[in-house]
């Protein structure tokens, strides 16, 4: 598969999962007067297309979450770019039970994302705490948000 048909596929897969809930970001201070976007989503794994699934090795289920991130370095002149990271994620439910999150990398053009799948039980929500060290930063960033799966 050449590179455009797979940037293009990945950028469908990016719109549809934006589609499923809207997109979420947090902005952090920057080296300088640069910032960083954290751009994050949760959604159900049974929303992926079943070759898209198999190309990242992501198992669908309906007890299976995908969460998404990217870093998005925005420079003091406007420009963005995204930027390679290194993220720990922990995820934990209403009862404080933990578990840690691996994430993969995922490189598309000029597109640098993290996927992550998690278990989920219907209708409870869960609370991803996030560490993220961006190249180019010097001090890690905490993220922290929560998400509710449903099985469809």
């Amino acid at each position: 598969m050449n590179t455009i048909t797979r940037w293009w596929i990945t950028s469908v897969f990016v719109v549809c999962s934006f589609v499923v809930q809207a997109e979420q970001k947090k902005v952090f201070d920057g080296p300088g007067e640069s910032d960083y976007e954290v751009h994050y989503i949760a959604f159900n794994s049974t929303f992926l297309d079943a070759d898209i699934a198999k190309q990242y090795g992501l198992v669908r289920s309906k007890a299976l979450g995908v969460v998404n991130i990217s870093v998005i370095r925005r420079e003091p002149d406007g420009k963005t770019r995204a930027v390679r990271s290194v993220i720990e994620g922990r995820v934990s439910n209403e009862i404080q039970q933990q578990n840690m999150m691996g994430f993969q990398q995922v490189t598309e053009g000029p597109a640098i994302y993290y996927l992550a799948q998690i278990q989920f039980s219907e209708a409870k929500r869960l609370t991803f705490d996030l560490t993220l060290y961006p190249e180019g930063q010097s001090e890690a960033l905490h993220h922290r948000f929560s998400h509710v799966f449903f099985n469809d």
